[in-house]
């Protein structure tokens, strides 16, 4: 049987349109085929007008076998050129939602299969995703879609056949996939418990790939699940102490190259240094702000997952380097959520609540787009761990805990 995973909130999601507050016509690199591009130029109700505008918007930035794949080439205020003053598009507006191309019709939509299972999701690049994520208890959870006939989907991420051939693991990709989703949401204990759990996993499988233990990994699978209610390990982690050098000041950093924002500068004191108490009371205000939405860092935790691709993908690294890639992230994310926090009123409300989710929105989709377009800079953020020696369980609960 052939069937989507998806969050609850994938059904529901409608785009903003203009009225969106962060729109993705602004500031992305916005991809065409030739094929897209002649299918507008060619309409019958194009205007001579959009025409002009579609031979002179795009550029060649990747040529492959199948022709070459064009961007969208954005004003001096980055800003689609297609784009109108009403913040909506004109192509649309022009001859209709079918002439957009696939990437313009489906975002914030994406996909990964493995096995014979399909995962859609969106990106938290789209405020309305986030905000969802933020607002809306369990709109994370995953539910199962049957597919009835054959179905189509587009611009997938998937293994390659090269991939399937070279990495034996991913025969398990699914087994896997879930068994780190059903970690993460375990709502027993702490998000933060459970993400430094699932390093543990990710450990404990990576050895077996490298020791090309391929045949073990559902049994190790199944041994991992029946440890995961351990009493003691589960201790043992929620009594680590909190390092606030590694939460703020490397967490910080690591935001700081990743976003070219300088958000250690809101936590800091008149010397410039990172300020413990700051940070401190940065935490109790988020605490007090999302007091009734307490689910908040889980639903991101656990959409991260299928927006990062965790944990097999890309074959190139191993589980556990995707996993620490992901476990950094949703650090980053918390570190955010508590400079967010530390900017609103000190009467905690409806506005605060409000600024701290725009605050998260806006910056989470830096990071988001970051690794959804800037490989290179995934790869120097894995260096940059591995070159602080952080690439362990333990590293990755000080960045959390």
């Amino acid at each position: 049987m052939y069937y989507y995973r998806q969050p609850r909130y994938y059904g529901e999601f409608k785009c903003a349109g203009g009225s969106c507050p962060n729109s993705c016509c602004v500031g992305r690199n916005i991809f065409w085929t030739k094929k897209e591009i002649d299918k507008v130029i060619n309409a019958a109700d194009c205007s001579e007008e959009l025409k002009a505008l579609m031979k002179s918007s795009f550029h060649v930035v990747e040529e492959r076998k199948d022709g070459p794949l064009f961007a969208v080439t954005l004003k001096d205020d980055c800003r689609c050129p297609f784009l109108t003053e009403d913040n909506l598009c004109r192509i649309q507006r022009e001859l209709g939602e079918e002439y957009l191309s696939e990437v313009c019709s489906k975002y914030p939509r994406s996909h990964f299969i493995t096995n014979d299972v399909c995962y859609n999701y969106c990106f938290m690049s789209c405020p309305i995703v986030t905000h969802k994520l933020l607002n809306e208890d369990r709109s994370a959870d995953l539910v199962n879609v049957q597919l009835k006939g054959s179905v189509t989907v587009y611009n997938a991420v998937a293994f390659t056949e090269q991939d399937i051939k070279d990495h034996p693991e991913t025969e398990y990709c699914k087994e896997i996939t879930e068994l780190i989703y059903d970690i993460i949401s375990d709502r027993k204990n702490s998000v933060e418990t459970n993400v430094i759990l699932g390093a543990l996993a990710a450990k404990a499988l990576t050895k077996s790939v490298e020791n090309k233990d391929f045949d073990n990994i559902p049994n190790s699978v199944r041994n991992i699940r029946k440890q995961l209610h351990s009493g003691t390990e589960i201790k043992s982690i929620e009594n680590i102490k909190p390092n606030y050098s590694m939460k703020a000041v490397t967490v910080g950093q690591f935001l700081t190259f990743f976003t070219q924002c300088d958000l250690l500068s809101f936590i800091s004191d008149k010397n410039g240094n990172v300020s413990i108490e700051l940070y401190n009371k940065g935490e109790q205000r988020l605490a007090e702000v999302y007091k009734d939405k307490t689910f908040w860092l889980r639903n991101v935790a656990l959409n991260l997952l299928f927006e990062l691709n965790v944990p097999l993908y890309p074959v190139q690294r191993t589980i556990f380097e995707n996993y620490a890639l992901y476990a950094t992230t949703l650090a980053m994310m918390k570190f955010i959520a508590v400079v967010a926090a530390s900017l609103t009123t000190d009467n905690p409300g409806e506005n605060a609540e409000k600024k701290t989710d725009e605050f998260i929105a806006t910056i989470s989709a830096i990071i988001v787009r970051n690794f959804s377009h800037s490989t290179k800079k995934v790869e120097k953020l894995l260096d940059m761990i591995k070159q602080g020696n952080f690439l362990s369980p333990a590293h990755l609960a000080l960045f959390l805990k």
